[in-house]
């Protein structure tokens, strides 16, 4: 059986965890004169990471890190880092600046726990003081893990299963190379356990990034079908936060409607046009404010995840693709939980997709359809099928995913959650 989240953490601590980048005051309430006031909350937002955005800006790498440390771990996957050419111009400014440093490579595109124990291991031989992570979402999910496991004595699970607290971490350094997880400006990392075969999520205040550099055009070579996964995710995380149930935050929801409509423009753009860096430049932006606190900041629903732990669920099972299974789930989840919610749907649809229907109703159902099709239209897949789950396996999928209620914007019991993997069968 695959577990998203542990027994010992329910969805609704992870939501909490992921949100920690505020906090809200008397139980989640605002009160004025003694009244409780609904609408924007009471929040304290917090996003430490320094960001160096633009054209060249890793040949500062070195300068950076070498200004505090000058023994390193250089994070890296599989030959992206390299083939991009961004290996090269970091290995060069960490060089220029007196930085040595010992080489991990082969990060997943679905991190495993064996790299970061594997990492930590090279940290405590050579006595390494920091770590520069070059690629997307996977090596900087890992780096964090790897940050809170060299300063600890025990196992580095024993965080991921919340049986222990971060007291201490190692700096790193983010080196973006694909813009889709915002893990560049979040404290969150998500690994899968290969042994247990679970995939979970850490989120700690601790992790997040010292520095990131963001260049955009190194993501010139990124292929196309990666630039659709990682907008889909981009575009479901600020969705997540959109559909919480929360009202009277229409600063928010503009925000977030114009980040989603940004994203739709800029995916397909980048796909036609990979080397324009205008573009290119918008996306890597706007994919980083999609999840990195300020899409949500006061808050009550505090985000509804639930259709990233059932897209866990996929990728802890089969290895999916991580925006594949969003693209598949988001829609199937949305109308599933649209009845009671219309208005908020109807909205979204209106304001984002152009749907004109004055009956809420039509147009939520409207828009779902058309956020699905946008996604096909990227060469997602629509349904679970085309990625070859049985349907014979949806049961497990949903004692997988339902070992406590999920969701906020309805709670979802085990039943709902087979009913919503047989909707996206």
């Amino acid at each position: 059986m695959i577990f998203f989240f542990y027994p010992e953490m329910s969805l609704r601590d992870w939501a909490n965890g992921v949100l920690s980048w505020y906090d809200l005051t008397v139980n989640g309430q605002n009160f004025v004169d003694g009244v409780e006031v609904i609408g924007l909350l009471n929040f304290v937002y917090y996003n430490p990471t320094k960001v160096y955005f633009g054209t060249g800006v890793n040949s500062q790498v070195g300068e950076v890190v070498g200004g505090e440390f000058k023994k390193v771990l250089l994070l890296y996957g599989s030959g992206s880092a390299k083939s991009s050419g961004v290996y090269d111009d970091v290995v060069k400014s960490l060089r220029a600046s007196g930085v040595d440093f010992r080489e991990c490579a082969g990060v997943k595109p679905n991190p495993v726990l064996s790299k970061i124990e594997e990492a930590i291991s090279i940290i405590r031989r050579d006595g390494l003081e920091a770590i520069v992570a070059i690629g997307g979402g996977s090596v900087i999910d890992s780096a964090k893990g790897i940050s809170a496991g060299a300063c600890y004595d025990g196992d580095v699970w024993d965080f991921y299963k919340r049986t222990a607290k971060i007291a201490r971490v190692m700096p790193f350094f983010a080196v973006a190379t694909l813009s889709a997880t915002a893990s560049e400006m979040n404290c969150t990392s998500v690994v899968t356990n290969e042994s247990l075969g679970v995939k979970t999520g850490l989120t700690d205040n601790a992790l997040f990034p010292r520095v990131t550099f963001l260049d955009p055009s190194v993501q010139f070579s990124v292929p196309a079908k990666q630039i659709a996964d990682g907008g889909i995710d981009a575009i479901c995380h600020v969705m997540e936060t959109y559909f919480d149930g929360t009202s009277g935050v229409d600063v928010q929801m503009e925000y977030a409607e114009g980040l989603v409509r940004s994203l739709m423009t800029l995916i397909p753009d980048a796909i036609r046009n990979p080397r324009d860096y205008d573009v290119r430049a918008q996306l890597a932006w706007a994919s980083a404010n999609a999840l990195n606190g300020t899409t949500w900041a006061g808050h009550a629903g505090k985000g509804d995840f639930a259709s990233h732990a059932m897209g866990h669920t996929l990728s802890a099972k089969y290895d999916t693709v991580h925006g594949e299974s969003l693209a598949i789930m988001m829609p199937a989840w949305m109308e599933y939980v649209c009845a009671g919610n219309e208005h908020a749907f109807a909205r979204f649809a209106r304001r984002v997709l152009g749907v004109t229907s004055p009956v809420d109703g039509k147009a939520s159902r409207e828009g779902i359809a058309g956020m699905r099709k946008f996604f096909e239209s990227l060469g997602a897949p629509a349904r679970l099928r085309d990625i070859g789950v049985p349907a014979a396996d949806l049961p497990e999928l949903a004692d997988s995913t339902a070992f406590a209620p999920i969701g906020v914007l309805r709670k979802l019991g085990r039943d709902d959650i087979l009913a919503i993997y047989r909707a996206a069968f």
